[in-house]
């Protein structure tokens, strides 16, 4: 039997009957799951914890969710925010900086792509509609979300170029608002849209972070370049833990 490799999907706490239940995407879930995977969900109420979860993982992959708060970037909020979550940021940036550290690939979707930035020192806009100083198109798409609504500009010689494919005729979807401003050092962008904004990210020296800014878990049973997007990040996973039991 092949080794399976854990993958921790921080959850999200969301109010049902008026009890808060710790929950993740199941789309998520079923990419992971699809490629070979085994995701446990990491709680996340407690940042003080996350050392000891990461610990536990192979890989993490960071979902989409709500908006992250800008006072972890050095900012004050503007009216044009959504909600956010502060103990949901806090073990997000923990659990990016735990797993560079301990070299565990990280795969970061939509909102999990803003947290990667943040944490390796990078800004957010909190809203680009109100705060980039250029026409913006549609990326809170009305669309269904399983649609590509608006194409990307592969950016040549990155890693993303290896998975997806290069050029400017990948179509993807959108559900966003806020949107990665000033890139962290320890970061390339991989990706834009027409309109310039960001759209992929990866790390500079290595293969062990890909970010996409939209949403490959709504896409990838139909749509063979989004369902790369997980089966690469399990590659990575494997080829990582493989190396790290080699040099224990």
């Amino acid at each position: 039997m092949d080794k399976k490799y854990t993958i921790g999907i921080p959850a999200e706490i969301r109010l049902i009957k008026d009890l808060e239940r710790n929950s993740v995407n199941n789309n998520e879930v079923a990419g992971v799951i699809q490629h070979g995977g085994v995701p446990i969900m990491i709680p996340t109420r407690n940042p003080e914890l996350m050392a000891h979860y990461v610990d536990l993982i192979d890989g993490l992959l960071l979902p989409g969710g709500p908006d992250v708060a800008p006072r972890f970037y050095g900012e004050e909020p503007v009216p044009e925010l959504g909600d956010a979550d502060a103990f949901l940021d806090a073990s997000g940036i923990e659990l990016v900086k735990l797993a560079v550290a301990k070299r565990k690939p990280i795969f970061g979707i939509c909102r999990g792509t803003q947290v990667i930035n943040v944490a390796l020192g990078g800004t957010l806009y909190q809203d680009m509609y109100s705060q980039r100083n250029r026409p913006t198109l549609q990326h809170f798409q009305k669309a269904p979300l399983p649609q590509g609504t608006h194409s990307i500009s592969v950016t040549p010689d990155r890693y993303l170029e290896k998975i997806i494919g290069g050029g400017d005729a990948t179509l993807v979807n959108s559900h966003h608002h806020e949107s990665i401003k000033a890139v962290s050092s320890q970061l390339n962008i991989s990706a834009l849209a027409k309109d310039g904004v960001i759209e992929g990210v990866e790390s500079k020296d290595d293969d062990l972070i890909i970010g996409v800014q939209w949403h490959p878990e709504a896409m990838y049973t139909t749509d063979s370049k989004q369902d790369a997007l997980f089966a690469d990040f399990m590659k990575r996973v494997a080829r990582y833990a493989r190396a790290t039991s080699a040099d224990k």
